[in-house]
């Protein structure tokens, strides 16, 4: 595919960017951001990708383009949070996205978030309010664990539990679809 005009390729551009936008900011919000977070990351991404439009080869594949910038754009900005304790290392937040990554690239979005729609119904009422409460909000997890009247350390270990419960869940099901 060669680009004829500039308003062919800022069209392109748009359009993909538009289609991809959800599954740009799942893995960005899979590295453990704030919704507010994600938006500012969202933000710098776009104009990032927009820089570097001209050197996207049009014939690969956009997203996996994209979150290349992402995660690159996702470490600079929690290297500006670097003093706050409760921001994750970087090994792990490259562990988180490279997780997302790879459960993306296996069967599709759509598919996935079906799966993933599923597998949460499965989970005891309980666990999924653990859940919804620590992905939904503006509030950190050492802020949740204390309301969950555990210490953040637990926590996090109820949590890992409950994503790889999910992860298993959700391959299992892809597997079966797939």
């Amino acid at each position: 595919m060669t680009r004829e005009s500039s308003s062919d390729t800022d069209e392109l551009f748009v359009t993909l960017f538009a289609r991809y936008e959800r599954d740009l900011r799942a893995f960005v919000r899979s590295t453990g951001l704030d919704w507010d977070a994600v938006d500012e990351v969202i933000q710098t991404v776009s104009l990032v990708m927009w820089r570097k439009w001209d050197e996207f080869d049009p014939d690969s594949d956009f997203l996996r383009w994209a979150r290349v910038i992402a995660r690159f754009e996702v470490l600079k900005y929690r290297r500006t949070l670097a003093r706050d304790r409760h921001v994750f290392r970087e090994d792990l937040v490259e562990l988180l996205a490279d997780a997302a990554e790879d459960l993306e690239e296996k069967d599709g979005s759509e598919a996935q978030r079906r799966a993933l729609r599923q597998c949460l119904d499965t989970l005891p009422e309980k666990s999924r309010r653990l859940l919804a409460t620590a992905y939904a909000g503006d509030r950190t997890l050492r802020e949740v664990a204390a309301e969950a009247g555990q210490s953040a350390t637990a926590f996090y270990k109820t949590l890992d539990r409950l994503r790889k419960k999910l992860r298993a869940c959700i391959e299992q099901r892809l597997a079966v679809q797939g």
